[in-house]
């Protein structure tokens, strides 16, 4: 990031995005052999989320979705209700084996967010599931997306939003508050701008974006930090109910569709 807290890594070389999502792979692969699980929020965050993804993502089935950053399959829910056909891809081995238990007839594969092994035009839907503020260079990954989308597709992401108060002070590598205990090597929260900035610059139209607060964690790291979750959850239920979560929530949704003709870019 620079001085003002925007992103950097448009700079990176192939080389160098690869050793980035090497280094991801690695953490993630160790955390889950270290805890065997993943999953930060509890139901109802997930829930969260999913109301969120049905408000800004028209239409009612989804024929074929692409989760990207799927994790050991906990984001899946966000969008199963809506699905049809669902593929979660992630750079994490001992993820991707842990989901697939619990979800044997989904389809789930190891690949990156900036090589994606589909073709041109095969699907009317694709999500970052809180994935692309692992990604320096936010580019590649948004354009991986935009090719294999149909035109009018959409794309969605959620991502934590550096203008929440928590995630500016403990999870922002340049606040002197920062906590580096349960965060990967490249992980930094985003602000709205940059987001809305990046998915215009893929070519995407009809962008909408807000922020979200009232998603609850079930935990975080460091773990003594949890006695304090449920006072942490009951806070930040009140900062979306009183209107702040539209501009300052935990998280920042975004929303992007594939234009029906190159025209509408113009």
């Amino acid at each position: 990031m620079d001085s003002t807290g925007d992103r950097g890594g448009a700079h990176l070389t192939g080389v160098e995005r690869d050793r980035v999502s090497e280094v991801e792979a690695r953490y993630f692969d160790r955390l889950l052999r270290e805890k065997g699980e993943f999953d930060p929020f509890a139901p109802s965050g997930w829930k969260a989320i999913a109301a969120r993804f049905s408000e800004m993502v028209p239409g009612a089935t989804i024929t074929r979705l692409l989760d990207i950053g799927c994790g050991t399959g906990q984001s899946r829910q966000v969008y199963a209700e809506r699905t049809r056909g669902y593929v979660g891809i992630d750079l994490s081995f001992e993820a991707l084996v842990l989901a697939r238990r619990k979800a044997p007839s989904a389809g789930w594969a190891r690949a990156d967010a900036v090589r994606l092994p589909f073709a041109d035009g095969s699907l009317d839907t694709v999500a970052f599931s809180s994935v692309l503020h692992h990604i320096p260079d936010l580019g590649p990954a948004l354009l991986e997306a935009r090719r294999v989308l149909e035109p009018g597709g959409r794309a969605f992401a959620f991502d934590p939003n550096l203008l929440h108060p928590a995630m500016a002070l403990f999870r922002w590598p340049k606040s002197p508050f920062y906590i580096a205990e349960g965060v990967s090597p490249n992980e930094s929260p985003l602000l709205p701008g940059t987001l809305r900035r990046a998915f215009e610059a893929a070519g995407f139209a009809d962008i909408r974006q807000r922020c979200l607060s009232g998603i609850a964690y079930r935990e975080v790291a460091p773990r003594g930090i949890n006695a304090l979750l449920s006072v942490y959850n009951a806070a930040d239920r009140v900062f979306e109910a009183v209107g702040l979560g539209r501009w300052f929530g935990t998280f920042v949704l975004t929303c992007g569709r594939k234009p029906l003709a190159e025209r509408e870019r113009a």
